[in-house]
């Protein structure tokens, strides 16, 4: 597809006032220069909103201007032949196509914006949104990012996204299958194993002929054990009524004994105070008769504290004495294992009676609608296995793997990205060789040497960049040949002017040859002959403008 104009308002930081802006369909080498925070990139996420709708990170509310709270946006490209016209708005909501003239039904959107995807764009949202704003250095640390990283921008580049979606949905339908499996084989486990319960049950039928004396037997043990496990969980429930209110009584003492205590205290205080001999707040004296029998019936009081305080401690500890003897007494009934032999004599009661009422005629029965329900679980269990050999097939086929489709299109994409590196090097007079391998992991030599990129100058590095940079613009190019829009974010940042110059010439040629609109996103004015247009970005009153130099 090719864009042929863009135009737009209350987009982002954008005003009301209308922007327009018109795509040669011949090559151009264009700047947007303005500083960080004026709209530059906007210019491209607004042609992909238009195009897709949607924007990475970005929910509907965020894309209309803050301040006119609308937006209002047409994209017109021509898509092998066909003129495509996408109108979209936003308070009030608006999604208008027109295709050779002719409007589009657009009341089921997402029927349409997949239709404008699959026959006309043919590029998904996830690779058109990479290539048409490339920041470069996402590109260039190719040569030095991680592994996670890297393979994330090269699925994105190589158009992987959507194997990487296929594999996403094979592994969530391997998953589905092996929960499938495991209840197929807890099934095929459970009759197996009634089945043998089953001969069991016959065998023992034909071996042992249960009494009534003994089932009687069994139940007199049943109506004990009951009874026993009735008597302990009454004198359980005694106990525990028992133990609350010894700790309720403990507590309340306590409380009386912290009391006591702090009268104490009290009555300490006002002895020292006598005992200074001279009253602290209006320095009279206290070593008179009043004070000496006031001291004298402190003394008093505070031994009858303390009498009392013993008093509660011995009640308290015997409390706690008596505490540790029910807890003892309770730990004894829990442990003395009536429960479980109840459990046991019932199990063994109702096991043996069903014995008594079944015949080996009804058991025998059972057994064949087992049988028979255990034929239909091994034929389930064999489409199961084929099914999973088939989703093993396509997990090897969309995966990572050496036979896998991802790898087959690497192994083809590779050469070719190889050759553009070496091509470009040369053009540029570069002595190294880049390569990159099965796995993107890229190569660098110099005269027959290995040599790490971090050893290299920055001059070195930024060279050996751009050269990556324009390599992988001429790949995308081969992939999507009607693509005429290109944006290059900062891609001269920290490069001398005549490092720029000889950039801006290769792109030039760039440009030219793959018939491409490239525009450079730069915060300061480079030199204006060079290209075709200049397009500054600046802000006032809190809007964007762009005004063409």
């Amino acid at each position: 597809m090719k864009l042929k104009k863009l135009s737009f308002r209350n987009f982002k930081s954008y005003s009301n006032v209308l922007t327009e802006i018109q795509f040669d369909n011949r090559s151009s080498l264009n700047l947007i220069v303005g500083e960080n925070g004026t709209g530059k990139t906007s210019i491209a996420e607004c042609a992909t909103y238009l195009l897709y709708g949607k924007l990475d990170n970005f929910t509907a509310s965020d894309i209309p201007n803050r301040i006119n709270k609308a937006f209002y946006g047409r994209i017109e490209l021509d898509c092998d032949g066909h003129i495509v016209i996408i109108e979209r708005g936003l308070n009030p909501s608006m999604f208008r196509v027109e295709i050779d003239g002719q409007v589009v039904d657009t009341a089921g959107k997402n029927n349409v914006q997949t239709m404008l995807e699959e026959n006309y764009f043919k590029i998904p949202y996830s690779v058109f949104h990479n290539i048409l704003v490339l920041e470069v250095g996402e590109v260039k640390s190719l040569l030095s990012m991680n592994v996670a990283d890297k393979r994330n921008i090269i699925d994105k580049i190589c158009g992987f996204t959507l194997y990487n979606t296929y594999n996403k949905f094979v592994k969530d339908d391997m998953k589905n299958l092996g929960d499938r499996m495991n209840s197929n084989m807890g099934s095929i486990r459970s009759v197996n194993t009634s089945l043998n319960q089953y001969d069991r049950q016959i065998e023992e039928i034909k071996e042992n002929e249960i009494s009534q004396e003994e089932l009687d037997d069994l139940e007199q043990k049943v109506i004990e054990a009951k009874k026993l496990k009735q008597e302990n969980d009454g004198l359980a429930k005694k106990i525990i009524t028992a133990r609350e209110q010894i700790k309720g009584v403990k507590i309340q003492k306590i409380g009386e004994y912290n009391n006591l205590k702090d009268k104490i205290v009290e009555i300490d205080k006002k002895i020292r105070l006598i005992e200074s001999g001279r009253c602290p707040t209006c320095g009279s004296s206290l070593e008179t008769e009043e004070f000496r029998k006031e001291k004298e019936e402190l003394i008093e009081q505070k031994k009858e504290y303390a009498l009392q305080m013993k008093q509660i401690k011995e009640l308290v500890d015997k409390s706690q004495s008596k505490l540790t003897v029910l807890d003892t007494k309770e730990q004894e009934i829990r442990k003395s294992g009536n429960d479980i032999r109840l459990l046991d004599l019932q199990s063994d009661l109702k096991y043996k009676q069903t014995l008594k009422e079944k015949n080996t005629v009804s058991i025998e029965n059972l057994k064949e609608g087992l049988i028979s329900q255990l034929d239909e679980m091994n034929r389930e269990k064999e489409e199961l296995e084929k099914e999973k050999r088939l989703l093993d097939y396509m997990t090897n086929l969309t995966g990572e793997g050496k036979d896998s489709v991802k790898r087959y299109i690497s192994n083809t994409y590779i050469p070719i990205i190889n050759s553009l590196i070496e091509e470009m090097l040369n053009y540029m007079n570069l002595n190294y060789s880049i390569t990159f391998d099965g796995n993107f992991d890229a190569s660098i030599k110099q005269n027959g040497m290995n040599v790490k990129y971090c050893t290299l100058s920055k001059g070195e590095k930024r060279r050996v960049d751009f050269a990556t940079v324009i390599a992988f613009i001429k790949f995308l190019k081969i992939q999507f040949a009607e693509l005429n829009l290109l944006f290059l974010d900062e891609i001269f940042s920290n490069v001398d002017i005549n490092g720029v110059n000889d950039m801006i010439d290769i792109l030039k040629d760039l440009s030219e040859d793959m018939n491409l609109n490239i525009y450079l996103i730069h915060h300061a004015r480079l030199e204006g002959i060079v290209f075709d247009n200049v397009l500054h970005t600046t802000k006032k009153d809190g809007f964007s403008h762009i005004e063409y130099i």
